[in-house]
């Protein structure tokens, strides 16, 4: 049985991973405020930015698997507090890359397509990054860092979507996508891109992937996306379907955002749809 250690276990992607990786091997999930309540995974409070408290920490938890998964996610949030968004998403991660002790042996680091301008859509691994918010710069100061770990590391920039644990996604609202359909069951319009686009993954599905990449010990960079570009739009169009709600087509351009849009940062999967190292990046 592995040690796994998850950040951000009670977010989205980090719960749903650490109850689906806890079915079969030993799960720690770091937290800062949420306590994650989840079947068969050990809680683990921490602050990134405490760094003598992660060493204390992963000294004793001996984690062999680390994935860093927590993180400032807020577009606006980054934009209106960039130094929030440093701290948490830039001197956290190398915090937590100082702390794993000699019995890591793989870091696994969740990225973004916000990297991307987004100018152009259909990115793949070879193509250079260029971000145009706090958010993307953020993350890709945090990929340089892992890419500097002498752990093997492996990057996997992608975007999700899904529901949290507990309640259906009903009651406890995690992402943008929960709250939209907790808007739509209330007759409440929401807004969303009609050309901001990305090849987003079932949460469930993204976490099958990451585990399938620690088990085979897959390192370098890596994006994990779905087959299928979508807009934001589409995808709320069809959550109105369903609750019977409506939902309001909105430009990124025009939009009210602090943060520049990322158009259509939809990354294309070259090597990741077989699994295929790509050289030079493990």
């Amino acid at each position: 049985m592995t040690r796994i250690l998850i950040t951000g276990a009670s977010g989205l992607l980090g719960s749903n991973l650490a109850i689906e990786w806890s079915k079969t091997d030993e799960i720690y999930g770091l937290f800062l405020n949420n306590r994650p309540e989840l079947p068969r995974v050990v809680p683990a409070a921490c602050d990134l930015l405490d760094a003598e408290g992660l060493r204390r920490l992963l000294g004793e938890v001996r984690p062999e698997v680390v994935v860093h998964a927590a993180a400032m996610t807020s577009v606006d949030a980054c934009e209106n507090d960039p130094a929030a968004a440093w701290a948490v998403n830039v001197q956290g991660t190398s915090n937590l890359m100082q702390a794993c002790p000699p019995a890591t042996r793989h870091l696994i680091y969740i990225s973004t397509d916000y990297v991307f301008s987004g100018l152009r859509g259909h990115y793949t691994e070879a193509d250079a990054p260029s971000p145009v918010n706090v958010y993307g710069r953020t993350k890709l100061d945090g990929e340089r860092l892992i890419m500097g770990s002498p752990i093997p590391w492996t990057i996997v920039r992608t975007s999700f979507f899904g529901w949290s644990p507990g309640g259906g996604g009903r009651t406890v609202r995690r992402c943008f996508m929960e709250q939209s359909l907790a808007s739509l069951e209330s007759w409440n319009t929401v807004t969303a891109w009609t050309n901001r686009f990305s090849t987003p993954l079932l949460v469930n599905n993204l976490a099958q992937v990451l585990m399938e990449i620690a088990r085979l010990g897959l390192t370098g960079l890596w994006h994990a996306g779905s087959e299928q570009r979508v807009s934001n739009w589409q995808l709320l169009r069809y959550l109105a379907e369903c609750v019977g709600g409506g939902a309001q087509d909105g430009a990124a351009e025009g939009a009210a955002t602090a943060a520049a849009a990322t158009a259509s940062a939809a990354v294309d999967l070259v090597k990741g749809a077989a699994f295929q190292s790509q050289p030079g990046l493990g």
